[in-house]
């Protein structure tokens, strides 16, 4: 299967190329088993994943993200594939930044729920989805180089089957956002994130809950992945809800 953070992510940029504003700033390529996002003014999206087979290959990523800002972009690689990590190691464009947990829950398997006292999601609609992503930049105090994009392209992803988005809502104050994927095989948990003034409050966690247990109503049986920086804070939460490690990833960063 493919990877979901690759799979959720090709799903988002596939939605904006239907935003004419940003259509020319958006490419999808791929180059043996590599495959490379661009999104030029979304620094987020300007990663390539899978397997190096040869320095060369480093020739082509380079070559693809020149026209990004400060041509910056990243690398990810599965900490089992030790062929490519020994080709980027070797090239002093690159430099290793952080580990990404890609994170699983089986069918079968069982979680442990949080709660927290008034607290619910709030599903978004297309009457809400401009507040949802302004808010949703501010919860990732996020780089957005192409404001004038932005709330179509959260109309565009509001769009594509399977996906939903929440407000995540305390004392009917919209405090963060989160959102789901679903589709015949497999259950992603997109986003999750708080204001900064209402983080480590046990919101994160609960929000979490939340949303595997709507997974488990709708599909139990399918599995359930998510993603975060190893070791973070989000990783941490789903740890301790019960999802286990499925992959780990080698984020290297171009610094040339």
């Amino acid at each position: 299967m493919m990877n979901t953070l690759l799979q959720y992510d090709l799903i988002r940029l596939e939605a904006f190329q239907s935003n004419k504003a940003v259509r020319d700033s958006i490419a999808i390529s791929k180059e043996g088993g590599l495959t490379l996002l661009k999104f030029k003014q979304v620094n987020y999206f300007n990663y390539c994943i899978g397997k190096i087979e040869s320095p060369q290959v480093l020739d082509v990523i380079r070559s693809f993200y020149s026209d990004t800002v400060e041509k910056q972009h990243q690398i990810l690689i599965d900490t089992t594939d030790q062929i490519s990590q020994a080709i980027v190691k070797d090239c002093p464009d690159y430099r290793f930044f952080k580990k990404i947990a890609v994170m699983q829950l089986k069918p079968a398997e069982s979680f442990r729920e949080f709660t927290h006292p008034s607290l619910h999601l709030q599903q978004v609609t297309e009457a809400n989805i401009r507040e949802f992503a302004w808010l949703y930049l501010q919860c990732f105090e996020a780089e957005n180089r192409h404001k004038e994009s932005v709330e179509e392209n959260f109309m565009c992803k509001l769009h594509v089957p399977g996906v939903k988005f929440y407000f995540i809502q305390w004392n009917d104050l919209p405090i963060g956002i989160t959102g789901l994927y679903q589709n015949d095989e497999v259950q992603i948990l997109s986003v999750g994130a708080v204001k900064q003034e209402f983080r480590n409050l046990g919101f994160h966690k609960a929000a979490l809950s939340r949303r595997i247990q709507t997974c488990r109503n709708l599909r139990p049986d399918l599995p359930i992945y998510s993603w975060a920086y190893l070791h973070s804070i989000s990783q941490e939460n789903m740890l301790k809800s019960g999802m286990n490690l499925a992959q780990e990833l080698l984020v290297y960063q171009h610094v040339g």
